[in-house]
């Protein structure tokens, strides 16, 4: 008997998968970096928040804070959009965090390469580099900042936040005058904490000016002038 014909092949044939897209960093079924295996959570928390911080201080330096979403901010650090949200909260949230991640960063820059005695000497030295570095080969961090403390002058939530960043930074000051008074370097009769308002307040707005029309203000020279003043105004 002839042999029964096979039944035909499906005509529709199966559809090739998909491959699965490659894990971000951020998430916890990427592979490990044979470079960063070996850190803990907090570790890699930490870079992520820098990355996001660093991220975002270009985005709000070169476009202004109405420029930047939260999503953005976490496609430029390479990571995925809802990390920015997950780690900060809200838009204002995370840029409190930039002008903490600039000011605060400074600061302790400032502690580790300074060898300059505390009192009035640590004071002028802050001082003079607090406006050095405000003119760098890159200065997205300075207008950054600056366009952070103008945005929390109309909304409310921000200034809120941006109180702890100024408050620490007078704080910081203070702490300076103070020691220089009991150095007796500095005159007694010197509120530590009025004073250390009027120099932060100088020392921004200074920044601003130069931020605003940098071809006619000069650092250096402003620098050199204040430092100078300040010295003879507090000197004992």
């Amino acid at each position: 008997m002839p042999r029964a014909d096979r039944k035909p092949a499906n005509p529709k044939r199966a559809a090739p998968r998909r491959a699965a897209a490659a894990p971000r960093p951020d998430d916890p079924r990427a592979p490990a970096d044979p470079a960063t295996s070996g850190r803990t959570h907090a570790e890699r928390r930490d870079e992520a928040e820098r990355r996001l911080l660093a991220a975002a201080v270009r985005i709000v330096a070169d476009r202004g804070i109405e420029g930047m979403t939260l999503t953005e901010v976490g496609e430029a650090a390479g990571y995925s959009r809802g990390l920015p949200a997950h780690y900060f909260g809200r838009k204002h949230d995370l840029v409190a965090a930039v002008a903490s991640y600039i000011a605060d960063g400074f600061a302790t820059r400032l502690a580790r390469t300074s060898d300059r005695p505390p009192g009035m000497a640590s004071l002028l030295y802050s001082v003079a580099s607090y406006l050095d570095r405000a003119a760098p080969d890159d200065a997205a961090p300075t207008r950054a900042l600056m366009i952070a403390l103008a945005e929390a002058l109309t909304e409310p939530v921000l200034a809120e936040a941006m109180s702890g960043v100024t408050q620490r930074s007078v704080g910081r000051l203070r702490a300076m005058i103070r020691q220089g008074i009991e150095r007796g370097e500095i005159r007694r009769d010197v509120d530590p904490h009025a004073q250390a308002v009027i120099i932060l307040g100088t020392l921004r707005t200074t920044i601003a000016h130069w931020v605003i029309d940098p071809e006619h203000v000069d650092l250096a020279t402003l620098r050199d002038c204040y430092v100078s003043s300040l010295q003879r105004s507090l000197a004992a």
